[in-house]
């Protein structure tokens, strides 16, 4: 059994491994950052370190959170640092037999706009896609996102 939290985005229900996550936090006090994608909503410092927010809602379907005051916004690892996933409400934490998943870099291929899929939950009114939070970036975009986390922050 592996636990996942689940949340919706641009009214669909996701689920990220909670292994994969550090925990749930507001969005306060961002700083917005010109000439990136629109799902980039610019960087917000927690606890002394700089995280780029992303919307889901808008990195999925376009459609930009209406409301981010009352968002939340669930820090996730990415790569090798953390990213702040904007998302309309964490639902609940629920656990989920995954044993018997396939491996999940098998069968991937990269730049194909489901490979952070990694499975689906088939729940009694819907089916929940478990997400990567490693995968959400097609190559181009992932570059985007190195580069803004790689900026050097200086403190005062």
């Amino acid at each position: 059994m592996e636990q996942h939290i689940l949340f919706k985005a641009g009214k669909q229900t996701f689920a990220l491994p909670i292994t994969q996550t550090d925990r749930i936090i507001a969005l306060e006090n961002e700083t917005r950052v010109p000439d990136l994608s629109s799902y980039i909503i610019g960087v917000q410092d927690i606890e002394g370190e700089v995280i780029v927010i992303v919307d889901l809602a808008d990195r999925f379907y376009a459609l930009p959170n209406q409301n981010p005051a009352d968002a939340e916004i669930i820090l996730a690892f990415w790569k090798e640092s953390k990213v702040g996933l904007l998302v309309d409400e964490v639902t609940t934490v629920q656990a989920y037999d995954t044993s018997d998943l396939m491996d999940k870099d098998a069968g991937k291929a990269d730049g194909l706009s489901t490979s952070y899929i990694t499975a689906f939950i088939q729940a009694q009114d819907e089916i929940i896609p478990i997400l990567d939070p490693h995968s959400l970036f097609s190559a181009d975009k992932a570059e985007e996102m190195r580069d803004l986390v790689s900026i050097h922050t200086i403190k005062e």
